[in-house]
């Protein structure tokens, strides 16, 4: 049965009443090919065909699965509200990793959205965002519908009233008790008709893979779409190009594909090839202890905060290529004495520390209470870091496609003088990090400069307010 705001198959509990719509197809959204200009930008909104495939799937769970930039967050906002409006006044769900993504992406994207519709309904159509509760309202022709915005870091706070549908957005970085509160929740008694949505990419063969298919798929009604960043053709080729030169071949299965793979079983740092990445640009200095510094390039240093060792690299970079020159383990030391011993070696040539964003908390172990960042200032060097540390998986990809990307681009060597981290790359694995701590200090060190200087490229995507989307 058809509803006024998804022209989809859908199991309705009962009849919804049916509006005058702006879209030349009769629907809310509109549903054929986004039209593009000469530019290939997008002038007239709608839905590429795996958007389409997935909003017309007839499961009561439906998964879209793709790499980044495939439209998978435009999408969910687009459901999410078609949802909202069709079940009001039973309220329906949007679920991010965390209330700071969701600012960055569902939320900026369902706003935008409503933006749009207010543009083309004028005072018909009204919106309200609530930033304290989390939550959208919508007034259309003698409906108010009602969007909850959630955080999946705390299923169990997702415990709570009744749900017409929900949509969990990158669903496969959160734990699966967030899928099964959902579950749980959707089934309210005044749903016109219910369903969960789940878009984004994949990661890991975890249970979202288990979900689309696996066991977990036997015990539940689920489709799902495949998309890969390709089929966004408003996406500038680019893009993807530099996708492709970021991430390494197993990475860009998942993030570029959105295939299934599995990154979390053997060597972390899987694109990590002695005999490609372990080299030395330069001779070694008379003392024989490190390399020499090429003509026109940039010292920096990454640091990672830990008494026992007390961790950091030394590293030039010349345009997009970084090479490691020098390792330090300081047993028993802190910020302040690193620090001290990278000024006797490098002077005032290194200027620059990239450390662990948590230092920039007050460190309870100084007697002052002062905060390791402060003591790198202190010391005279400038810092580089995010206000929070990137996620492991983000940093692991960032790395190994400096190592080698899919294209086979090779950015990121190590002199051979650097023993320990050379080690400690070639024996990393998911399956026994938590019985290698110890080596995690001196690749963390390594690794925060890495995401910091070349970061995966994700592009952003600005919702334009558009006729008929």
């Amino acid at each position: 049965m058809a509803g006024e705001f998804f022209d989809a198959a859908i199991a309705a509990v009962e009849k919804p009443v049916h509006f005058r719509q702006p879209s030349e197809d009769g629907s809310f959204w509109r549903k054929s090919e986004p039209v593009l200009d000469d530019a290939g930008v997008i002038v007239k909104g709608g839905l590429w065909a795996h958007q389409r495939a997935w909003w017309d799937l007839p499961n009561f769970i439906k998964v879209l699965v793709g790499g980044y930039g495939a439209g998978k967050t435009l999408c969910h906002a687009k459901r999410v509200i078609g949802a909202a409006l069709e079940n009001a006044p039973a309220p329906v769900a949007s679920i991010s990793p965390t209330y700071g993504m969701a600012r960055q992406t569902t939320i900026a994207t369902i706003a935008a959205l409503l933006a749009g519709k207010r543009t083309n309904y004028g005072r018909e159509f009204r919106y309200r965002y609530n930033s304290t509760n989390h939550e959208f309202k919508i007034w259309f022709r003698g409906r108010e519908a009602l969007i909850l915005c959630y955080s999946g870091e705390k299923p169990d706070s997702l415990r709570g009233p009744n749900l017409a549908a929900a949509y969990i957005d990158e669903p496969f970085l959160m734990d699966r008790e967030v899928f099964d509160q959902m579950v749980a929740r959707v089934r309210h008694p005044a749903a016109r008709f219910r369903e969960i949505g789940l878009t984004g990419t994949p990661e890991q063969l975890n249970w979202g893979y288990d979900l689309c298919v696996g066991e977990l798929s036997k015990r539940h009604d689920v489709g799902m779409i495949r998309a890969s960043t390709r089929q966004n053709r408003a996406l500038d080729p680019k893009y993807t190009n530099r996708l492709e030169n970021s991430f390494s071949g197993k990475a860009a299965s998942a993030f570029i594909e959105g295939e299934f793979v599995n990154l979390s079983i053997g060597a972390v740092y899987h694109s990590f090839d002695p005999n490609v990445n372990v080299k030395a640009f330069q001779p070694f200095n008379p003392a024989g202890t490190r390399e020499l510094i090429p003509p026109g390039a940039e010292l920096g240093c990454g640091m990672d905060f830990n008494v026992n060792p007390m961790s950091a690299v030394v590293f030039w970079t010349l345009g997009d290529h970084m090479h490691v020159i020098e390792e330090f383990e300081l047993e028993n030391a802190d910020t302040e004495f690193m620090c001290s011993t990278l000024r006797d070696t490098y002077g005032q040539h290194l200027t620059t520390i990239y450390p662990d964003a948590s230092g920039s908390f007050r460190k309870t172990s100084s007697p002052n209470g002062r905060s390791d960042f402060w003591y790198i200032q202190n010391a005279g060097y400038n810092i580089d870091a995010p206000h929070d540390n990137p996620a492991r998986r983000d940093r692991y990809n960032a790395v190994c496609g400096k190592f080698k990307s899919r294209s086979g681009r090779v950015s990121l060597t190590i002199s051979p003088l650097c023993t320990k981290l050379i080690k400690s790359l070639s024996i990393y694995t998911y399956e026994q990090m938590h019985k290698q701590e110890s080596l995690s200090h001196l690749l963390d060190a390594f690794g925060y400069p890495v995401h910091r200087l070349f970061p995966i490229n994700k592009e952003i995507i600005s919702i334009h307010r558009l006729s008929g989307v």
